[in-house]
């Protein structure tokens, strides 16, 4: 049997609520924070009960390493989930502070969860014995200590297949996107329904919105939310292309928008720095990605009139030039509930591929810039328009997929005005 020992603040005991004056016929639980320098290495032999191996180079081990070395915010014990141990039995000192944990079988006791967190913990602690870091922060950690399991497994299972968070949640949390949600707002599309209606903020809210429809209209007359929708992100990533903070034209020698055509995790990312450098304060990350917004605002709305013209019409288009659009695999009619895109003009749409959408959207043509401006609201789809010319942006793309695209993206541009920026020569002075 091995005993540990270690200092504990806040030490509680937690009875099972179906023991009822029947000691030892159902586990306990106890819960104490430990100082992190406290944690005995010996915790290591007794790793067999995590159903997982610890890998501390990943994301996730990263950002508990940059916590628990945070001495000038010293809430690990807060923002972490903390150590779960499987123990033969528990004892507590009220005089001396110190917790005596026993430990007995290997296959019974020992780690359940929080493995990253107990080795990155005990790998600053030999690091500091290295003489590699000068000390360990002054950091606490959530201990918790179940006793009389039969079986760690069902335990094991239940605490390490929690979902994660993502990223576009915590941001929703933080209120990064209001000022966009404010630019949004006056977007609405030909048919009278609005852009921001159909943009999911938060990880499952439109699936939560749609099981709790039935229920809610029935009570209180609200409208069922929208069939089709889209992720913040890709929003976001087109929001991007336009940027001439995050991809400055340069005459034309700039860096392609390729992030945006690759992933939304990573347009959401390069959003979010708004084009400081990594590790800027979030502070001013904020206040970078806020000026990167208003100064767009006025073109905003038009961007994703622009997009959704060409979405809803990319199947005609096609027909224009004799190319039977939809024959290929991945080009199937789908659902537009199973298929969301941003523009609700269209239920049931021909399922246009990203990668066809984005860089011919942004694309650039050879020998100068074609520059899409389209008057304030309403001059996709040949609507009247208010007065007023705005200057969207080059339309620039990766590689050879504009020239690929640009048959099919022609005929869809005609009802957007278009003016060629022709490069001006070296040493010379002029503009679009």
């Amino acid at each position: 049997m091995t005993t540990l020992t270690i200092p504990a603040k806040s030490f509680r005991r937690f009875d099972d609520p179906r023991a009822q004056g029947r000691p030892g016929e159902y586990p306990v639980k106890y819960r104490f924070y430990a100082p992190v320098d406290s944690i005995p290495a010996e915790l290591l032999d007794w790793m067999a009960t995590n159903p997982r191996d610890q890998n501390l180079n990943t994301e996730t081990a990263k950002i508990i390493l940059g916590s628990l070395l945070d001495d000038a915010d010293p809430c690990f014990h807060l923002w972490n989930r903390g150590i779960l141990i499987s123990a033969e039995k528990v004892t507590f000192d009220n005089r001396s502070g110190l917790v005596t944990l026993c430990l007995d079988n290997t296959q019974l006791h020992g780690n359940i969860d929080g493995g990253h967190t107990l080795r990155i913990i005990l790998d600053c602690k030999k690091k500091v014995a290295d003489g590699e870091l000068e000390k360990m922060p002054s950091q606490y950690v959530e201990m918790e200590v179940i006793t009389g399991l039969t079986s760690p497994e069902g335990l094991a299972e239940a605490r390490n297949t929690s979902v994660a968070v993502d990223l576009k949640s915590m941001e929703e949390l933080r209120h990064s996107f209001d000022v966009l949600k404010g630019i949004l707002d006056g977007c609405v599309f030909d048919n009278g329904q609005r852009l921001l209606d159909h943009i999911e903020f938060r990880q499952n809210q439109m699936r939560a919105a749609k099981e709790q429809a039935p229920n809610t209209a029935q009570q209180d007359g609200t409208a069922q939310p929208p069939l089709n929708w889209v992720d913040v992100r890709e929003i976001i990533s087109i929001l991007n292309m336009f940027s001439q903070v995050l991809y400055p034209n340069d005459n034309l020698k700039g860096v392609q928008p390729i992030q945006s055509f690759s992933g939304k995790e990573v347009g959401l990312k390069k959003f979010l720095q708004a084009g400081l450098e990594q590790g800027a304060p979030d502070e001013d990350c904020r206040k970078a990605r806020e000026d990167l917004l208003r100064k767009m605002a006025p073109i905003i709305p038009d961007i994703f009139l622009l997009w959704d013209h060409i979405e809803c019409n990319f199947t005609d288009a096609t027909r224009q030039i004799n190319k039977r659009y939809g024959s290929r695999e991945g080009q199937q009619p789908q659902s537009a509930a199973l298929q969301p895109a941003p523009g609700p003009c269209n239920p049931q749409r021909d399922h246009v591929p990203g990668g066809g959408l984005l860089p011919g959207t942004c694309a650039r043509e050879s020998g100068g810039a074609v520059l899409l401006g389209i008057p304030p609201h309403r001059r996709v789809g040949g609507h009247e328009s208010n007065p007023g010319f705005l200057r969207h942006g080059y339309l620039r793309g990766a590689g050879k997929q504009p020239r690929k695209h640009r048959p099919v993206l022609q005929p869809l541009v005609q009802p957007v005005q278009q003016h060629v920026c022709v490069r001006p020569s070296k040493g010379k002075g002029g503009g679009a």
